[in-house]
């Protein structure tokens, strides 16, 4: 057997989709987190620009033993623009772990980078020993990571309910002539987070790659005396990006449709057969003046009263720190704590990082 690693391309789809497939979250509910049909979608949603690096066995030229991608887009890092990449999706084919396959991959996705790029990445909460064994490879240590920020993650469930809407306040989707007004709004508050991407409501009007799936009407804007005062979006993703149940403890199996039974009447994931994916929405883009978490509550409400009703869920996610963090605590959702990590081949980068909260954007990861 000889691991070789070469840079990958969309021929490679067919081996990525099995590959990925075989990489299971255990418990009750089996899951898959896939990125089908075609990986390479989802991508060019991540970042706009991005290098995918495989891992190909001599022997088993039908598999892939692994593959990573680090994709590059303009975030706001102390208030000012920034290309920062983020390193994902690394997964390696159960047969070959253990055989330092991660720490090639990311060897191969060093000769792209300089020591001077800032890197980004997540892990479960937690779970940075691998991080830490690819980091030590066998020349010495390949790149050193710093875990910043605990991640929340809600999966807010949905219900029939009418918007809590603060006096004064109105809520409406979005149009194309809206576009410019939230162009303005974000550049003014984007920057107030580190992290956040760099939106061009252009690009989203004209289908660029980026925003593959996003309209401009799925969003709810906030408005004060003409004014916006918040905004945010649902994204369904599920046409390149999918949570997928590939399998069930037996009892599950047994009770699934008493569980569906009840969810449906209290609210909760319902779960689908074996094959199908879990039925949830992607908030996206939230920005709220002043981080006032009643309008923050009313755009969410909104979002559930209209969008989301075609939906079990709406996701999404907070630092802790970040003011709006509280938000989701008051809603009957799902929990997943995650970590963000700052990677880099060269020195610290934290100090060129100030105190602003980190966003989080579930679409992007």
């Amino acid at each position: 057997m000889a691991i070789s690693i070469r840079i990958g391309s969309p021929a490679d789809n067919p081996r990525i989709q099995d590959l990925i497939t075989k990489i299971t979250m255990p418990g009750l509910a089996q899951m898959c987190f896939q990125r089908a049909p075609d990986f390479f979608t989802g991508a060019h949603v991540i970042g706009d620009e991005f290098i995918v690096a495989v891992a190909e066995d001599d022997e088993r030229p039908d598999v892939l033993a692994g593959l990573t991608v680090i994709s590059g887009r303009d975030l706001f890092i102390s208030g000012q623009k920034r290309r920062v990449y983020y390193s994902g999706d690394t997964r390696v084919d159960p047969y070959y772990r253990r055989r330092g396959i991660a720490s090639s991959l990311f060897l191969e996705q060093k000769k792209h980078r300089t020591e001077q790029e800032l890197l980004q990445g997540i892990v479960l909460k937690d779970n940075t020993a691998p991080l830490e064994a690819a980091a030590n490879a066998a020349d010495g240590v390949l790149f050193r990571f710093w875990v910043s920020h605990t991640i929340e993650t809600s999966f807010i469930y949905v219900r029939k309910q009418q918007p809590r809407v603060p006096q004064g306040v109105t809520l409406r989707q979005a149009t194309r002539a809206d576009a410019p007004r939230m162009q303005a709004y974000f550049d003014r508050e984007a920057p107030r987070r580190n992290g956040y991407p760099v939106y061009d409501f252009g690009k989203l009007l004209a289908g660029d790659p980026y925003y593959t799936g996003l309209r401009i009407e799925h969003y709810v804007l906030a408005e004060r005396n003409g004014e916006i005062v918040g905004m945010l979006a649902g994204w369904d993703q599920k046409a390149y990006k999918q949570t997928r149940i590939v399998g069930f403890k037996p009892i599950v199996k047994v009770l699934r449709p008493l569980y569906n039974l009840y969810v449906g009447l209290a609210g909760g994931f319902k779960l689908p057969a074996v094959g199908g994916a879990l039925n949830y929405l992607t908030v996206y883009n939230t920005l709220v003046t002043d981080d006032d978490t009643a309008v923050h509550r009313a755009l969410l409400d909104w979002l559930m009263a209209h969008q989301g009703q075609k939906y079990d869920a709406i996701a999404t996610a907070f630092t802790h720190g970040d003011p709006l963090v509280e938000t989701p605590r008051g809603y009957k959702r799902q929990k997943l704590f995650s970590s963000n990590f700052w990677l880099s081949y060269g020195d610290d980068p934290r100090p060129g990082i100030d105190s602003r909260p980190l966003y989080v954007e579930l679409g992007r990861l």
